[in-house]
């Protein structure tokens, strides 16, 4: 790569929300996965991404996936996986159960999504309600 002086401006800001509800327990790729995210023609760079239930739930954990045919076959990122803690939602208490899984504050764990590729996810807990994800990132 040319040294530069330049600094590389994001082109595009990406914001992307999705829920989920019944669990998917399979780690190969099969079954039902939700599509969170896909990248620009250029690739994109997710810089914060975070899950949580709109409900009152027992424990549940979050799996992501990568696609990088259109979500026609799936692989597994064990190192995003991430717990959501049970926890009781009312309107006088705050939603506890909301996780960071890469933090918009840490660039070190930011995560580049090849071009055109697809992030996606399941929970492995079926609840009553919604696991809820979001992607927050940019295209360059």
């Amino acid at each position: 790569m040319a040294v530069t002086n330049t600094p590389a401006w994001p082109q595009t800001p990406r914001y992307s929300v999705a829920s989920v509800a019944t669990a998917n327990t399979a780690t190969d790729g099969s079954g039902t996965i939700t599509t969170l995210i896909t990248a620009g023609s250029d690739g994109t760079l997710i810089t914060g991404l975070y899950a949580g239930a709109n409900a009152t739930v027992t424990a549940s954990s979050i799996r992501f996936f990568l696609s990088t045919d259109a979500g026609s076959t799936w692989t597994y990122l064990p190192h995003l996986d991430s717990l959501i803690p049970a926890h009781t939602l009312a309107a006088t208490t705050a939603n506890a159960g909301k996780i960071t899984v890469i933090d918009q504050d840490d660039a070190t764990k930011y995560m580049f999504l090849p071009a055109d590729a697809v992030l996606g996810f399941t929970t492995a807990v079926t609840i009553t309600g919604l696991i809820i994800a979001e992607a927050i990132g940019a295209d360059y």
